[in-house]
């Protein structure tokens, strides 16, 4: 038994008050959750500290049938539960009210107690997550336990998703009764009013570690891969996908989709389907530092991939979602779809599209060799089939080129065979033998794309310290030029060519109508958004007289500076400490929309001519510009030389070194 005197089962009770315990030993702990305050419910990780350290002192023995009994009693109302951690702060959506630090550390002592003490909390939150609620499942009509009715309810899912059980699995018993458990918990978020998920998904954004919330990643995608790896993955006739009719599925990819939210803080909600057919111009002000893109984005999204969705019929799925289907579909939550997924089902919709096209196109010939027959007096009737030659043809795309005009040719070509870019490419330069078995059409590539993002020719701006190009307001090469660009990209998409395009994230967010950020201006033009950031963050009122600035925003048309009213009579307007947030926002909404728009316009409509199927917004703007620039990790030479094999050299050959 405890010590008399440092019970904590008492001081859990309420009948033993903080004054008689020892004084709390020094924390480590640096976090400023330390510093809060306990006034109605006191700090239960201190007790339990406490006694752990007075039974050691004295050799006693803790009485853990009285604690677990304890523990049920007190954490079996919700109020309870919440006010445990309680921070003594006001909850906010940057802060959730709970101690969180303070909360792991108690859980670790509890995890070190018998057996009983585990179950005597996990009964109680099972008891709580059984009360009957109010929330009932839109098909199946399942009454969900447990009303989360307000933001204060909120504490008790952040301490759920601390409690170290859960993740826990030593006995098969062990596994499915804290599966239950879980699939209860994931039920209830998924079914919280949209007010409430904007708390959540703020709290894991603001009020976890990166390591913690990744950890929070592994522990839905487990759920995930349970549930799917427990069915079998097959379909009926009427391609009906066996997991749809999991409830429990659906609600931990909602789950995860608020995990996805808060990795993309500056971005809107996932659009529902699809995705629009011109770009927006929505900008976005986030503050720039040296480190606001860890701040915008915990984790890499390959980090959300679930490799078991990859096994499912995800041409199936596509299918379904793509016709809208109000079944659940993984394609509704493509972020647990892994990048390699994603291009076998745009591999499997642009052969469907190019199958289609081809049928046309051999049905086309066929009609016109029936018209000529007819025409030469001939009967018509029974031509049905086409020759060897012309049955080759039909499924490609062949460009006959001249080097030395390459761009006026490849225009003229892309533009008169619209309706022929989803079909295989081949390439021919006039004047030169040789059949194309995919390096005359990387050379064409590669040729084109240096000739258009040459500065010289003026479309695109290049940034010396960045390394990126922009689009050229001032560009005299017409819109037609734009769209040749936005094709070609398109082209290197659908036959699995890769570019150095030197073109910023920010290019891929416009193509999928995600708003643009201060930090993606930074990434081309990061002189001038390190100057907006120090006008953000001048705390002076001598703004005017300090930054000198007008509304007014320029731009370098071959070496003359070119200025733009960014409102109404901008130039003589003043910027001060009270319009400047209104000036950055005006000015870079200017630089990455505003004086690009017809430019962008073009770009986007010879991409979307090419990738504007619905596979397309499967893509996040990183995955997009995977696809188009291939990977930007370094190439690891030693490892590469550890499994190579010389053939007449060896590794220490001077040719080799």
């Amino acid at each position: 038994m405890t010590s008399q005197g440092y019970s904590p089962y008492a001081y859990l009770s309420g009948s033993q008050s903080q004054q008689q315990l020892p004084a709390p030993r020094p924390s480590s702990t640096s976090t400023s959750a330390s510093s809060s305050t306990y006034e109605s419910q006191g700090n239960h990780l201190q007790a339990l500290e406490r006694a752990e350290e007075k039974r050691t002192e004295t050799g006693g023995e803790l009485d853990y049938t009285e604690l677990g009994t304890l523990l049920r009693e007190k954490l079996r109302k919700l109020a309870a539960f919440n006010s445990i951690f309680s921070s003594g702060r006001p909850i906010t959506y940057e802060h959730c009210g709970v101690n969180l630090e303070e909360a792991r550390q108690a859980f670790s002592l509890l995890v070190a107690m018998p057996n009983s003490i585990a179950l005597a909390v996990m009964t109680s939150v099972e008891a709580i997550l059984k009360r009957p609620g109010k929330y009932v499942h839109r098909k199946t009509n399942f009454i969900h336990g447990l009303e989360i009715k307000d933001k204060e309810d909120l504490k008790f899912i952040m301490l759920m998703f601390e409690c170290p059980w859960l993740t826990r699995h030593r006995t098969p018993q062990e596994s499915e009764y804290h599966h239950n458990i879980t699939k209860r918990l994931f039920t209830i978020i998924s079914n919280l009013p949209s007010d409430l998920h904007k708390y959540l998904s703020s709290w894991f954004t603001n009020c976890l570690s990166t390591q913690i919330f990744h950890n929070r990643i592994n522990f839905v995608n487990k759920f995930i891969t349970q549930r799917l790896s427990n069915q079998q993955k097959s379909t009926d006739r009427n391609q009906h996908i066996i997991y749809q009719s999991d409830p429990r599925i659906q609600a931990a990819a909602r789950v995860m989709h608020l995990f996805f939210k808060a990795n993309q803080p500056n971005e809107k909600d996932l659009p529902e389907f699809g995705g629009k057919n011109r770009s927006g111009d929505d900008f976005v002000i986030v503050p720039f530092s040296k480190d606001s893109a860890t701040k915008s984005q915990k984790i890499p999204i390959d980090e959300y991939y679930n490799m078991i969705v990859d096994l499912i019929e995800l041409p199936v799925d596509f299918c379904a979602w793509e016709s809208r289907s109000t079944m659940f579909t993984f394609c509704q939550y493509p972020f647990l779809i892994s990048m390699g997924a994603k291009m076998q089902i745009m591999a499997w919709d642009a052969k469907r599209q190019m199958e289609i096209k081809m049928q046309k196109t051999i049905e086309a010939l066929v009609m016109q060799k029936r018209l000529r027959a007819s025409e030469n007096g001939g009967d018509a009737t029974g031509i049905t089939l086409l020759t060897q030659a012309e049955l080759q043809q039909a499924p490609l795309l062949i460009l006959k080129v001249h080097r030395n005009n390459l761009i006026e040719e490849s225009l003229t070509q892309l533009s008169r065979n619209e309706m022929d870019l989803k079909k295989s490419l081949r390439i021919e330069f006039v004047g030169e033998d040789g059949v194309d078995a995919g390096g005359l059409r990387k050379e064409w590539f590669l040729l084109l794309v240096r000739q258009l993002f040459d500065p010289q020719y003026g479309m695109f701006i290049y940034d010396d310290q960045s390394q990126y190009c922009w689009f050229n307001p001032a560009s005299f090469e017409s819109l037609d030029q734009f769209y040749l660009v936005g094709v070609v990209i398109g082209l290197a998409i659908y036959n699995s060519t890769i570019l150095d395009l030197p073109l910023p994230l920010a290019v891929y967010k416009k193509l999928l109508n995600i708003p643009v950020a201060l930090e993606d201006l930074a990434t081309f033009r990061p002189d001038l958004a390190k100057g907006f950031d120090q006008l953000l963050n001048y705390e002076e009122e001598d703004v005017e007289d300090v930054f000198c600035l007008n509304f007014v925003g320029s731009y370098e048309a071959y070496g003359e500076n070119v200025e733009v009213p960014l409102i109404p009579n901008g130039d003589d307007i003043p910027v001060t400490n009270l319009n400047k947030r209104q000036y950055v926002e005006r000015y870079a909404n200017f630089i990455m929309n505003k004086s690009i728009s017809d430019q962008f316009e073009s770009f986007r409509r010879g991409f979307y001519l090419v990738c504007g199927g619905h596979a397309l917004s499967l893509f996040r703007p990183e995955e997009i510009e995977f696809l188009v620039r291939g990977s930007a990790e370094p190439l690891d030479i030693d490892q590469l030389r550890s499994v190579t094999v010389y053939e007449g050299f060896n590794d220490d050959h001077e040719v080799i070194k």
